[in-house]
């Protein structure tokens, strides 16, 4: 591999990664894939069987390819991996090759791989924003005698049958997996927050909420407040009776502030209701077999599932070129983030139309960019120069 050249090279064959094909190819530029993975979708092969997107199906499509109709409104897991599956066989993709970084030379760049370096004009990262688990470093935890499991571990409800939960977070993941456990036969489910999430219905007025999102984007910030809260207050999610404040920001506010989007719910209101969860304060520190809390209070769980996030590794790769901010995320504009000239991010921007459509916009911006420097070359190659 160490002799080949590519106008473009994508990093990452997953949705992101796909989308920027697609995008490549229609406009005549035939991309290189490189997935570490064996297999398309291993991001999302992680992930527990049940899962269903919080994107309805018609906004979480890939360029100029609609989800079968049999997926429903809200593909599940596996309905989403075999569309991406067969999506992916128009492209050349390598599986099973990690690339391990990616330097400037000579005008363009050399792309280091598990099986050699090549060379490309243009390198796009599509790794993902979530991509590896992260647990803060809680005093005690190393030496907690109970359970500790990340979220992306997961899998089956009744894997906790009989056990004492308690969920930390109260983003998506943590909000649906606390839904999950007592069906499972958990014996008592905790969850603690230490925020507070705009909780949002599933649908409103028989659509998607996604979709009444995508209306909302290029709307004024307070607007978009405003509405939401409306609908907040009319789908009874508004939890201030069971312990839970009001979020602290609107769903565009937050979004712009603090990169995160609403909660959609999909039945965490009516299990707090029910009795079915009971909301503790958030998590301070470990002593032993005990889970101390914010409020001083000691808890006993027998297994602590951290719904605390991830972070998006990409220091190996770019973390040199001075690309990333403190957060570990590309700097600028998200998704079409282009902090030298032909490296781009994408995947990596959450709009409030939601991750998927996000992806499906920065693949467009990128595709286009990388189309025009194709035809600027041929007059002027020294224009390409990362600066």
């Amino acid at each position: 591999m160490s002799a080949e050249r590519h106008e473009a090279v994508i990093v990452g064959a997953g949705a992101a990664g796909l989308g920027v094909a697609a995008e490549l190819a229609r406009r005549g530029v035939r991309p290189l894939l490189l997935e570490r993975a064996e297999e398309i979708g291993a991001s999302w092969r992680a992930r527990y069987p049940t899962l269903r997107l919080n994107n309805d199906r018609w906004s979480s499509r890939l360029p100029r390819s609609a989800i079968p109709r049999r997926a429903g409104r809200w593909p599940a897991r596996n309905e989403f991996i075999a569309y991406l599956e067969g999506y992916a066989q128009q492209f050349d993709i390598r599986c099973g090759v990690g690339v391990e970084r990616i330097d400037p030379l000579e005008g363009s760049w050399s792309v280091r791989t598990s099986a050699g370096a090549v060379g490309a004009h243009c390198v796009v990262i599509c790794t993902g924003h979530d991509r590896l688990p992260s647990i803060p470093a809680w005093p005690g935890v190393e030496r907690f005698s109970g359970e500790l499991v990340h979220s992306a571990a997961f899998q089956e409800a009744g894997e906790f049958a009989g056990k004492d939960v308690l969920v930390v977070g109260i983003g998506t993941s943590a909000t649906e997996i606390a839904v999950r456990l007592p069906a499972g036969g958990a014996r008592r489910v905790r969850l603690a927050a230490r925020t507070t999430p705009n909780l949002m219905p599933a649908e409103f007025l028989g659509l998607p909420i996604t979709a009444w999102a995508r209306v909302l984007q290029p709307a004024p910030r307070r607007l978009v407040d405003a509405l939401a809260r409306a609908v907040q207050r009319l789908g009874r999610t508004d939890l201030a009776d069971y312990g839970l404040a009001p979020a602290p920001y609107g769903v565009a506010t937050e979004l712009a502030r603090e990169g995160m989007g609403p909660v959609i719910d999909r039945g965490f209101t009516a299990a707090l209701k029910a009795g079915e969860i009971e909301l503790v304060g958030a998590v301070e520190g470990f002593e032993g077999g005990s889970v101390r809390l914010c409020d001083g209070t000691q808890i006993r769980p027998d297994v602590v599932i951290a719904a605390t996030g991830y972070r998006a590794g990409l220091e190996e790769l770019v973390g040199h070129l001075d690309v990333l901010d403190a957060s570990g995320l590309p700097r600028g504009m998200g998704s079409q983030t282009q902090p030298i000239r032909g490296l781009f991010f994408n995947g990596f921007w959450i709009p409030l139309s939601g991750e998927l459509p996000g992806m499906r916009q920065g693949a467009r911006a990128i595709a286009r960019e990388i189309a025009r420097a194709q035809g600027m070359r041929r007059l002027s190659p020294s224009r390409l120069i990362p600066r």
